[in-house]
């Protein structure tokens, strides 16, 4: 029985369960996004051991909330680095209650910040962890996609969005796996500043 009295939960501590988790991700996830995912959640375990909570059976939706205000703070965090954190401990929650450490129904308490699309496309570097976890997820559900390719290509060069669309067949070498960027205002897809890619791109295989 849990010290918060439901008998539906087995006692577990919040390191234990955060191990099993991570466990679990590397066993469908690569390296890095378990990282990320460590990274994240031992934040929460630190929350949970200076609270004083050494069961995860006694979380409630109020302690979700104040996890959130403490992280914020802790952090120091901006909308689109809080909207990141919440949603790794809203997947953390759900696994707990697939395995009865917490209320099943805990996970929805989970207030993730909606980020304005404004934000978003802010002049900002894009976290490595959180890259290779989205390029992970569109790897094992979107394949192949228009998706998936576009941030693998940009992610692996570096190069601006208006490269990639200016890329055309004849650009693609996949014998010798490399990519020519070349200026053509012509068919709308022009080089910023007009200037032609000279140097090879050695691809990667997505």
């Amino acid at each position: 029985m849990s010290e918060g009295g439901n008998h539906d939960l087995d006692p577990i501590d919040p390191s234990t369960a955060q191990q099993l988790y991570l466990d679990h991700k590397a066993s469908q996830a690569i390296e890095k996004t378990v990282q990320g995912h460590r990274y994240r959640t031992n934040h929460f375990v630190r929350w949970c051991d200076e609270k004083g909570i050494n069961n995860m059976n006694d979380l409630t939706g109020r302690h979700i909330h104040e996890y959130r205000l403490w992280r914020k703070e802790d952090g120091d965090l901006n909308a689109v680095s809080l909207q990141t954190q919440m949603s790794t401990i809203r997947v953390f929650l759900r696994w707990c209650g697939s395995i009865e450490a917490v209320d099943p129904n805990l996970y929805t308490k989970v207030m993730v910040p909606q980020v304005p699309p404004e934000e978003q496309q802010r002049d900002e570097l894009l976290e490595k962890d959180r890259a290779e976890e989205i390029l992970s997820y569109l790897s094992n559900f979107y394949y192949a996609s228009i998706k998936h390719v576009l941030l693998a290509l940009l992610w692996e060069t570096g190069i601006r969005i208006g490269a990639a669309k200016s890329l055309d067949l004849q650009d693609i070498n996949l014998e010798d796996e490399f990519l020519r960027f070349s200026h053509r205002p012509e068919t709308g897809t022009p080089l910023k500043m007009g200037l032609v890619a000279n140097d090879l791109w050695q691809s990667h295989r997505v």
